[in-house]
């Protein structure tokens, strides 16, 4: 299996966890069913911080290096901040029509990254992680990169009303995960990940940090809410070990696929969210069975958007079109 075959699986797990996180928000609103709670936490120990770290391990640093500072910041602009837009347009208009919200109010969100569809900030947190990275990249120092990477993760503990702090927060976590894939890249690499005794020990970390989280207090990127950063970083690099083990072994072509396309995925999938209680209201409710209900709305609906994004947009999406 090629390198790039099972990074690109892990990326379909992990828009999986993201997708039903999503759910679990919806069927746990106020946190007090234990059973949701636990699966929430263990989804929230590592599925954004995996982006980042693998992120990291795929970055090309001789390229960038060679290549100029406008290039790359170009470049992210393109892949990144474009689709970022392209999917909060799509948020403001939906939400104008299913939720009431004032075209103002969705421009608001836009701008000051509180956005229209949620998983959105992870679009603007990576770019801002990137250009942090880029500065590692043209002047490569292992202990300047661990003490940024260190002031990084310690930062976001301290608690910032303001808007535009938790927005430069994000982006240094991400720098902070970035860096981790960059560091860890023989780790994060290794045949050693689908082991047995590596994915136990990643399962049972992970399983740690979730409890742990649920009993003190966890961790989240959204509000930059960082309690413990040590469990930030613990939970991340063991539950992304745990998801590439997984998908060293358990993996095929339209898994590899579903991974090709997960800006799509996340940037769309919570539309239908927003959507089911005003078209279905009789449906609308916090059971299990309403759960699945969202979660194969979500797939019926992703399947003809990503393949019409794909075929006509795709460079909104951050991909290249192929004629």
């Amino acid at each position: 299996m090629k390198r790039i075959d099972y990074f690109d699986t892990s990326k379909a797990y992990l828009i999986f966890l993201v997708v039903l996180g999503h759910i679990l928000i919806v069927l746990n609103p106020q946190y007090d069913k234990l059973y949701f709670s636990v699966i929430q936490e263990f989804i929230y120990a590592f599925h954004m911080s995996a982006f980042f770290i693998i992120h990291g391990v795929l970055m090309n640093n001789e390229k960038w290096k060679s290549a100029s500072v406008k290039d790359f910041i170009v470049k992210r602009i393109y892949s990144l901040i474009v689709p970022y837009l392209f999917f909060e347009i799509i948020g403001i208009v939906w939400k104008a029509f299913f939720a009431k919200q004032n075209l103002i109010k969705g421009i608001y969100n836009m701008v000051t990254v509180r956005c229209n569809t949620g998983a959105d900030w992870f679009l603007v947190a990576m770019f801002l992680g990137s250009l942090l990275y880029l500065i590692y990249i043209k002047h490569p120092n292992r202990v300047f990169g661990i003490v940024s990477t260190v002031i990084c993760f310690i930062i976001p503990m301290f608690e910032f009303e303001n808007q535009l702090m938790i927005v430069i927060e994000r982006g240094m976590l991400a720098y902070g995960f970035i860096m981790i894939g960059n560091f860890g890249k023989n780790l994060f690499q290794s045949e050693k990940t689908k082991s047995i005794m590596w994915m136990s020990a990643s399962l049972l970390l992970t399983g740690a940090v979730a409890v742990f989280s649920l009993k003190f207090g966890g961790n989240d990127y959204y509000t930059c809410t960082v309690n413990n950063p040590i469990t930030l970083v613990i939970g991340g690099i063991s539950g992304t070990l745990l998801i590439i083990g997984i998908s060293r072994i358990l993996h095929c072509k339209m898994i590899t696929n579903i991974g090709n396309h997960t800006l799509t995925i996340m940037g769309t999938h919570q539309l239908v969210i927003y959507a089911m209680p005003v078209l279905i209201p009789i449906m609308a409710g916090s059971s299990i069975v309403y759960g699945i209900e969202l979660l194969v709305g979500i797939i019926l609906f992703e399947m003809p958007v990503v393949y019409l994004i794909d075929k006509y947009l795709p460079f909104l999406v951050g991909r290249r079109i192929i004629k």
